[in-house]
């Protein structure tokens, strides 16, 4: 019994000291972060936000928060990117705030910013590190246009639409929807999923369609285009492209296709058996003459 009891003394002070450690490591700590705004384009500015605590029973001195923009599109704005506070009492609470700016070339994404705080407690030196996240966010840019092809009344055609990227953020979950018209008949599916399109990329989506021959030489093809940023916000967008029509006879005199030279390949050939026969038969006479 005295040994079970001698073993869990010496679990309980295990514990116990543990528990002591935890509390010294944590005797700074980040209470809080904010951002204003939370998140911001390239070019912009934000005010990052932190609420650093001294949860432990000494007083800290020369308290030195300093945030690491090493590797990312991010620099301070009108401000240094170290906070000093000459003293920070026992469960005192100390805000700190740092501007900073979006490079112009940023990329959308989520960027992770290391925190170094540095502190004298109980004369000792001690630093810890921690992580912030700061989100860049610009508004997508999407731009629909029709890879110009020939377009023929009272045939069947492909439509072929480039969907371009021209923001600095990525786009995800894209679809693009074709509408209808009194012009024409959707032969494929009207609705293509795309999924991604990268910052300055582009992707293409194919539609098939049955152009009456009553179709004038300009139609509007409507287009709907819907998907969502980085941030799961979600996005639709209308176009509304404007299509050449031709008829095959127009098509030909603009030189768009070759013309059918067919029948008059037939007239010559008839012309060439018809013109061997007769000289055949005026040749086949003046020897019947001769004799």
């Amino acid at each position: 019994m005295n040994k079970k009891i001698k073993h869990l003394s010496i679990a309980l002070i295990g514990i116990m000291s543990f528990i002591m450690l935890i509390g010294l490591a944590l005797a700074l700590v980040i209470n809080s972060v904010s951002m204003t705004p939370e998140s911001i384009a390239p070019g912009e500015t934000s005010t990052i936000s932190l609420s650093i605590k001294n949860n432990g029973d000494i007083d800290l001195t020369d308290v030195s928060v300093s945030l690491d923009f090493a590797n990312l599109p991010l620099a301070p704005y009108n401000s240094g990117s170290e906070y000093t506070i000459s003293e920070l009492n026992s469960d005192k609470t100390k805000e700190v705030n740092f501007d900073i700016i979006a490079s112009n070339d940023a990329k959308s994404g989520i960027y992770k910013i290391p925190v170094k705080i540095e502190y004298i407690e109980d004369e000792q030196q001690k630093t810890r590190t921690s992580l912030i996240s700061m989100m860049i966010n610009s508004k997508p840019i999407i731009e629909v246009n029709y890879d110009d092809g020939l377009i023929l009344k009272g045939q069947k055609n492909k439509i072929t639409l480039k969907i371009i990227n021209k923001g600095l953020g990525d786009v995800r979950f894209l679809e693009i929807e074709a509408g209808s018209s009194t012009y024409y008949s959707m032969i494929s599916q009207n609705k293509i999923y795309i999924g991604d399109v990268d910052s300055n990329d582009f992707q293409t989506a194919e539609f098939n369609v049955f152009l009456n021959e009553k179709t004038p030489a300009s139609i509007n093809l409507p287009v709907s285009v819907k998907y969502k940023d980085i941030t799961n916000k979600e996005y639709e967008e209308d176009y509304n492209l404007k299509l050449k029509a031709y008829t095959i006879q127009q098509a030909q005199n603009l030189g768009l296709i070759p013309k059918n030279n067919t029948i008059y390949i037939i007239i010559l050939i008839i012309v060439l058996i018809v013109a061997f026969f007769v000289y055949r038969a005026i040749r086949k006479r003046k020897r019947q003459e001769n004799l």
